[in-house]
């Protein structure tokens, strides 16, 4: 059976400020509108995950938290292979073995550079396939009877 995986990178968080640090930072209100767009690009598409997952940094874990509560889907987990700065194997790794577990859609909020390094490894490259601009939504399909993953779409929030 197919999976369907989204990836999506955590929306506009606030800049660095001084003696802050990174993993504190959280989203703006373009951030928060972002989210929004996302959530409402996935109703009007019946993108419906039945699993979230998400990075536990405040942008990552708020960018899940407003599609989650816009789009109606179920609670998020936080995952600590998907925050900042995870090693992309461990990180590729981590998800092989969760994937028995996940349902037919999953969704995992996480930071770039690691998700376009995770979806490189998941597509079979070992260098980054494409860069994922803030707040934007891939999509992969998981074919079980093949042990591999197909790329069907990215979509920039701006073109949501």
């Amino acid at each position: 059976m197919d999976k369907y995986l989204y990836f999506l990178r955590h929306a506009t968080a606030e800049v660095i400020r001084p003696n802050q640090l990174d993993i504190d930072r959280c989203l703006i209100e373009k951030g928060r509108l972002q989210a929004r767009r996302v959530a409402a690009f996935m109703q009007r598409n019946a993108i419906v995950p039945e699993a979230v997952f998400s990075s536990p940094y405040p942008r990552a874990a708020q960018t899940a938290a407003i599609v989650r509560k816009e789009a109606g889907l179920p609670a998020v987990q936080e995952l600590e292979w998907l925050a900042l700065t995870t090693d992309s194997q461990f990180a590729y790794q981590q998800l092989q073995q969760l994937l028995a577990e996940l349902p037919t859609h999953a969704l995992l909020v996480g930071h770039e550079p690691d998700l376009s390094l995770l979806i490189g490894s998941l597509l079979g490259s070992e260098n980054m396939a494409f860069k994922i601009k803030k707040a934007s939504l891939t999509c992969l399909c998981y074919q079980a009877d093949q042990n591999s993953f197909q790329l069907e779409w990215s979509i920039p929030a701006k073109f949501m």
